[in-house]
């Protein structure tokens, strides 16, 4: 039996930037926070959480742009080139995702696994000038760091040898990114099942990714998600 042939998807990331991205990424899962945390606890003066914060994201988009500048201006050409297709792409996402997290919210609720978001979390923790750095960050930094390594990186590199598992492993490490942390510092492994919670946003970003080819749709709606997220936080 034939096998259907894949959506066409156009990854105009080279191999020797989706190596040196596979490289730089546990670095920034992983390493990069680690690293951060040791130095700041040995400060005279320690940074706070917004600072902090600020310095890893600043750090990680300097590496990503003078690694993968060409990567993403040849990806902001495939966005003026179907400029009609991709805004079509961003209000798919946008219903798309409204749909699936409401779903969601209401299966952790019924299971009864309804955990506090992580980033709220540390959101609300945060105050004044903090609390303008961290929207500062989310809005305009962790975006391009996040969409390049999990959508260009990860997505793009692997959906050439299998489409599921490019949106498996995405969607898995763009979900536990977002928590592990939090999971480590509590002492609770239980904390992990908040990763659930990003599961929506993390399928909508890779669908959006592949659907347009270009890296800038979902990194200007994760912008916008991000900015909708904060303002929504400002009226709780």
């Amino acid at each position: 039996m034939n096998k259907l042939p894949l959506p066409p998807f156009y990854n105009c990331m080279t191999r020797t930037q989706a190596v040196l991205g596979w490289i730089y990424l546990p670095v920034h899962i992983v390493v990069l926070p680690l690293l951060l945390n040791i130095l700041n606890s040995v400060m005279a003066q320690p940074m706070t959480s917004g600072e902090l914060n600020a310095v890893y994201y600043l750090f990680s988009t300097v590496v990503i742009l003078a690694v993968t500048l060409r990567y993403l201006r040849s990806s902001f050409d495939v966005l003026l080139d179907n400029r009609r297709g991709c805004f079509m792409t961003v209000v798919m996402m946008v219903l798309s995702n409204y749909a699936m997290s409401l779903f969601m919210s209401l299966l952790l609720m019924l299971l009864g696994l309804v955990q506090e978001n992580a980033t709220t979390e540390m959101v609300a923790l945060s105050q004044g000038r903090d609390y303008a750095m961290l929207k500062a960050v989310a809005v305009f930094l962790a975006p391009i760091a996040e969409e390049v390594l999990f959508r260009g990186v990860v997505f793009g590199s692997l959906r050439k040898r299998s489409r599921t598992l490019a949106y498996i492993a995405s969607i898995v490490l763009f979900s536990l990114y977002h928590v592990w942390q939090f999971a480590v510092r509590s002492g609770e492994p239980m904390y992990l099942l908040a990763a659930l919670q990003y599961i929506p946003i993390s399928y909508v970003l890779v669908w959006g990714y592949e659907r347009s080819c270009s890296i800038w749709t979902t990194i200007f709606f994760h912008m916008g998600y991000n900015a909708f997220s904060f303002y929504l936080l400002g009226l709780l």
